[in-house]
């Protein structure tokens, strides 16, 4: 009932993904399970970017900028809001499902017109918890699937014109903009218009200026400000990683993926034994398989590995299992794995979730308490080390967030210029509370002596002296 509900070729039918996936995501808004390091991370993001603070320039950090730009318009609509976040997660994914199915339905990428890859792609959505987040990931998914849909005008022959190879490169940059590790798929592209559009060194060129035309326009207003060295510092240079951190161990992903893989393997089994494509049809399929490759290599070259960090491979794995689906031809059978597929993504998520699956650690994924994080609360604080568990309840003060971007420049006092950005951070931003379990703050007070005078020390905290 429920594939033949998707089957029909019925836009009336996303609202009944709309019912699906609110359903499916209510247990997790019933029981949450508590804030993420990263959501944390993004929170007092967001909050500092609200009040006006220049990215890399009064924020150390990596996050890419227009991610950056969105946590602050969030922070200014919800403030610090967790669930709504959640929420709004659940609403991309929504959209996302539904401008997938449209966008093979308007490109012809099935024998049928169907709205069944809406369905698969939102269930796949919730193959892990972390994806019902408010991420970068999540809104980079977004501006991908924009570029696979100018990637299949262009691939259909009787469409080439320039402004959708210059969208195509636009999206692609934009995606960086949101995880800078996304510009492997500005390489899968170029390989791909080569090998099957015949693109000329003129049309790639073309597609080239526009993913750069972004960051040529970033590089333009940190030039005019004069922090070009901060831009390249804490964003490219930061971002550029040949090996990321596993925040989930690879066996970990293994078992959250294990079914939607199990069904990619089933699938790409029936469409070479039953399918019957167009040649533009397989040229589709070619693609969704070359872009599930450099998904692949996209997460190697990340800078941090999470189970959101595979949303790059929901879009052929939506593809190829409702192909997979289509073509059983016992209705009855189609109709069970259907049903098995949902019940065994959801079953996994909420087990894995709860610590049931013991192969599956989400430990790295939450913050660690410590006596600091009981003890202050509503401060403007800077802390001096990874600790990021105590702006749960206070806020950034100063500009260093991210510890290894600022590690240097409190260890290498002896450079000029890391005195004059900590002389700049206590002028212009003051935290009211540093904490600073390594000492660090010592040879700061050294150099710069006014702030020894403004801060009263109690054991490793700094407490600001009111004036």
């Amino acid at each position: 009932m429920l594939l033949r509900f998707f089957r029909i070729n019925d836009p009336y039918r996303l609202l009944g993904l709309l019912i699906i996936i609110i359903l499916i995501s209510l247990p997790f808004f019933i029981m949450p399970v508590g804030i993420m390091l990263s959501e944390l991370k993004y929170l007092v993001l967001g909050e500092a970017m609200a009040n006006g603070k220049l990215m890399y320039v009064q924020v150390f950090d990596d996050t890419p900028p227009l991610a950056s730009v969105l946590f602050g318009f969030k922070h200014l609509i919800f403030g610090k809001s967790l669930l709504a976040g959640h929420i709004l997660a659940v609403f991309i994914i929504i959209f996302q499902s539904s401008y997938f199915a449209i966008l093979l339905i308007n490109n012809k990428a099935y024998a049928e017109n169907t709205y069944l890859p809406s369905l698969i792609f939102g269930l796949l959505c919730f193959f892990s918890f972390d994806l019902l987040s408010f991420s970068p990931e999540l809104l980079a998914s977004t501006v991908l699937l924009f570029a696979i849909n100018q990637l299949f005008h262009e691939i259909e022959f009787k469409i080439q014109r320039d402004e959708i190879t210059l969208k195509l490169g636009v999206y692609l940059g934009l995606a960086t903009f949101l995880v800078f590790s996304y510009w492997v798929f500005l390489l899968l592209t170029i390989f791909i218009l080569i090998t099957f559009t015949r693109a000329g060194f003129r049309k790639i060129a073309l597609m080239v200026f526009g993913f750069i035309l972004p960051h040529a326009v970033l590089f333009t207003l940190y030039f005019y400000k004069g922090e070009t060295n901060l831009l390249l510092r804490n964003f490219y240079l930061s971002n550029l990683t040949l090996s990321g951190e596993m925040l989930v161990s690879s066996k970990g992903l293994f078992v959250l993926a294990a079914l939607p893989l199990a069904y990619f393997v089933f699938s790409v089994f029936m469409m070479n034994r039953e399918a019957r494509f167009t040649k533009y049809q397989s040229q589709l399929m070619q693609v969704m398989f070359l872009w599930l490759l450099f998904a692949l290599i996209q997460v190697l070259v990340a800078r941090q590995v999470s189970p959101a960090s595979l949303i790059t491979f929901i879009p052929p794995f939506a593809y190829f299992i409702s192909h997979y689906l289509l073509l059983i031809r016992r209705k009855w059978r189609a109709e069970l794995m259907l049903w098995l597929f949902l019940a065994g993504i959801v079953s996994v998520n909420l087990l894995s979730r709860s610590g049931r699956i013991m192969s599956v650690d989400f430990t790295s994924l939450f913050p660690k308490t410590n006596s600091s994080s009981n003890q202050i609360t509503e401060k403007r604080i800077l802390v001096l080390d990874k600790n990021l568990n105590v702006y749960q309840h206070n806020s950034l003060g100063g500009y260093f967030l991210d510890w290894e971007l600022s590690s240097p420049i409190f260890a290498d006092l002896s450079q000029y210029h890391h005195v004059e950005i900590i002389s700049s951070c206590f002028d212009e931003d003051p935290p009211e509370v540093i904490i600073d379990n390594n000492n660090l703050m010592e040879g700061v007070i050294q150099r710069i002596p006014s702030i020894g005078i403004a801060y009263r020390r109690e054991g490793n905290i700094y407490k600001k002296i009111s004036n």
